[in-house]
Order: structure tokens, then sequence, then C-alpha cells
């Protein structure tokens, strides 16, 4: 059995994905444009070299890559080098997508590659860093049943939860409205908070309370004790991720000529909050922009 795979995306997310692989036997040729994230990954033991190098070795390749506009490019750069003939195995190569990319244009590279007898799943992850080093990650598959069924072994080794969403690109259109309403829950309970704090009202009780009422959410539950109470704001995902996130969101809606104006509400908020904090800053830091313009009592630190 072949168990070569190719990993392109050695960030936050990816980095430990790749070394979850590695330590359940498979051979794993990563690459990433950060010689730090190389240089880590080949001291866990991974392979590195230029994708045409490996290409004809692996069954698959993993993307996890920062935005779709990466995606196309790579996806571009597969088709380029790729040659049917020379593939060491009887499958097709299989390309996973594991980034959050736009739907449609999941939809139109899973053409283009399926011209080159290539198959294509789109499988976004939810859960952050600590579950990409856990191997805890939810996964969301869109493609062809076959495919997920070929992919699930890898899958397996990263992730604890995997669903099968149907069509390609409903991984990543599920993915997209999971992080809009993860953004979306975010801001709502930091006004909440705010206002309730304005009334003297002690946040960490108020989230206890929310907690154990019809208002909880993940925001509440997790990133509220884990991040922002303790003032640490560190979950390891960025503002400006998440203001991309939601931009997708409301492009999303767009698209489809949806009768709503929440999304563009909520990516008008967190894009401003990107344009005034730090350029690192984590995605919890929304409740510090929060109190600059929901009440008169309150001031941005």
């Amino acid at each position: 059995m072949n168990n070569n795979i190719g990993f392109i995306g050695l960030g936050k997310m990816g980095l430990p994905m790749a070394k979850n692989l590695l330590k359940n036997g498979f051979t794993v040729f990563g690459s990433d444009v950060d010689e730090t994230a190389i240089n880590e990954f080949k001291g866990s033991g991974g392979k590195t070299g230029m994708i045409n190098e490996w290409i004809h070795s692996v069954h698959s390749i993993i993307l996890m890559l920062p935005s779709s506009t990466i995606v196309n490019q790579v996806v571009d750069d597969i088709i380029e080098l790729y040659h049917p003939a020379a593939h060491h195995g009887s499958n097709h190569l299989l390309v996973i997508d594991m980034s959050s990319s736009y739907p449609s244009e999941t939809r139109k590279n899973g053409k283009k590659l399926k011209n080159r007898n290539i198959d294509f799943v789109d499988a976004p992850v939810s859960g952050g860093v600590k579950k990409a080093i856990s191997a805890s990650l939810s996964v969301m598959v869109g493609g062809r049943f076959e495919d997920y069924q070929n992919c699930k072994r890898l899958l397996d080794c990263v992730a604890e939860k995997i669903f099968y969403i149907g069509d390609l690109g409903n991984g990543h259109l599920l993915k997209v409205m999971n992080n809009y309403l993860s953004a979306g829950h975010l801001l709502m309970a930091s006004e909440a908070i705010h206002l309730l704090a304005d009334f003297n009202v002690d946040p960490k009780t108020a989230i206890e309370v929310i907690n154990q009422s019809s208002g909880r959410s993940g925001s509440t539950d997790y990133k509220f004790p884990s991040f922002i109470l303790n003032e640490e704001y560190n979950s390891g995902f960025s503002l400006r991720l998440m203001e991309k996130d939601v931009m997708m969101a409301n492009q999303v809606f767009k698209e489809y000529d949806a009768a709503t104006t929440l999304p563009q509400s909520v990516f008008h908020r967190f894009n401003e909050a990107s344009a005034i904090l730090e350029k690192e800053a984590d995605h919890t830091e929304i409740f510090k922009f929060v109190a600059a313009y929901l009440t008169k009592k309150g001031a941005f630190k």
C-alpha cells in the first residue's frame, strides 16, 4: 500500500496535522514558503523537496493554505506538473483541500482537476490549533463518496469527527457558515457582556449564567473562560483570519442573493477591528474592540 502523501501548507494548523500523519506511519512530503516550518517538519521526520520531485510518488496531496487565491495557484501548479502516465499506483492522484476556500472556487477547481484525471475533495477543518495538535479536529468532506472513502484513512489521523456532506464544495460551504456563526456568536456575546458590565454585572458571573441558559454558545462556553475573561487573548487564531472568514460568508450570501443584512453587519465590525487592532491580534480581541463603540462608558485599550 502506498503511504506517501504530499502536504502543502505547514502553518499553525498544517504543521501539527502533518506531524500527526507522520506519527501514524505515513511518509509525508511537506512544502511551505516558511523555512522555519520546513525545518521543524524535517526535524519530525518529514521529507521535503519541490512538488515536481514527489508528485508522481504520492497517492494524495493535502492542501492547508490561507486563501482560495493561493489554493487556486497551487491547483494550477499541480495540473501543470502532474502526468497521469508517470503516476506510481493504480488509483488516480487525489487532492484534498483542507483549507477554508470559497465553495464556488472549489467547484471550479474540481472541474479543472477532473479534466486531468485528478480526483478532488474539499475537507475543511474546525477546532483550532489545540485540536490540530491533539488530532481531534472535526472535518467536513464534500465530493464523490468514493473519494471520501479513499481519503478517510488519512483524515482519521488528524480528526476525531469526520462528516460526509455530499457534493463537492459542500464541505467548504458548511465551513463558511460555521465560521460565520462562530464570529457572530463571539461578537454578540462581547456586546452583551460589555453592556451587562456597565450595569455592574460581573462578567464572570454573567458568563456562568449564560452557560446554564439558552444563550450559551461555543464562545461563551469556551472562548470567554479560556481566552477573554483572563485577558490572555491567545486562542491561536488571528483576528485577520476571522475577518477573512466572515468576508467569505458575506460574499456567499451575496452570490445567492440572500435577503439578509446580518452577514454584512458582522463583517463590518470585524473589518473595523482588523484595521484598528495590531496586525497579529487574536480574534478574541474583538472583545476589546467592542468597548470602543458600544456604550458611552466604553474605552478602547
